[in-house]
């Protein structure tokens, strides 16, 4: 069935052709009732774009190194703060709600986390 939101007044055309996970995470116990925080991706379209030079200055001057802008379906997202994309793992640090039913999820790449 065709998405009505490629239909809603918007002027510019996404293109989601890509995959990565979007990873939420879970607390499981084990036999000796430890908890152990467990990784459940969850595989998503996107398209991947670069960071604009103003965000990564701001962000530099936060302390962050932003890396990628990913656009997902935002029916998809909720509330994540991880993705992976090409075997690299990134910290999502802000998210923008686009009025076309698309979300941009601002990331940088995990310290350790490849």
């Amino acid at each position: 069935m065709p998405s009505l939101k490629q239909s809603i007044g918007n002027n510019q055309h996404i293109s989601l052709d890509d995959v990565c996970f979007l990873i939420s995470t879970t607390i499981i116990y084990d036999d000796l009732m430890q908890p152990i925080e467990t990784e459940l991706p969850e595989l998503v379209y996107c398209s991947p774009l670069n960071i604009g030079q103003q965000e990564f200055s701001v962000t530099m001057a936060n302390g962050l190194k932003a890396e990628k802008v990913f656009v997902i379906d935002y029916d998809e997202y909720d509330g994540e703060t991880k993705l992976e994309y090409n075997r690299i793992k990134y910290n999502i640090y802000r998210t923008f709600v686009r009025n076309d039913g698309y979300i941009e999820l601002y990331c940088e790449v995990r310290v350790g986390g490849n």
